[in-house]
């Protein structure tokens, strides 16, 4: 079982839907660039479907911009907007969820982020 390209493919997915000002990030960042999105594993990063076949968790870490005073959340909405549909399309992965909008911490500096969960079969 090889889990890399589960991980590498959803990247090259999104770079294909997203405008080019949205970065596309397959590794885990000491820093960010936004707009972006962060791909990486989630909880629980594998589990056994059959005997022979496993299933992974995925996140999607859409950071929009930093938070500031008078911040809006239209870009984190659009890019949001652009994913969730586009999913649907990629045989590969299922939405589980999305996350409401809120702070993280990247770097000593606040974003607005939300989270997509998705799932993926690795096989055997």
């Amino acid at each position: 079982m090889n889990i890399t390209p589960a991980r590498t493919n959803i990247a090259l997915e999104l770079h294909s839907i997203l405008p080019d000002s949205v970065g596309i990030v397959d590794h885990l960042p000491d820093s960010v660039a936004p707009p972006c999105v962060i791909v990486g594993w989630s909880e629980p990063w594998i589990k056994p479907t059959t005997l022979c076949a496993y299933q992974a968790t995925m996140e999607l870490l859409v950071i929009a911009q930093r938070i500031e005073p008078g911040g809006k959340l239209e870009v984190l909405e659009e890019i949001v907007s652009t994913i969730l549909p586009a999913l649907k399309t990629f045989a590969d992965y299922q939405v589980i969820d999305c996350s409401a909008p809120y702070p993280i911490q990247i770097g000593g500096v606040d974003y607005l982020a939300a989270t997509i969960n998705i799932t993926t079969d690795l096989g055997d």
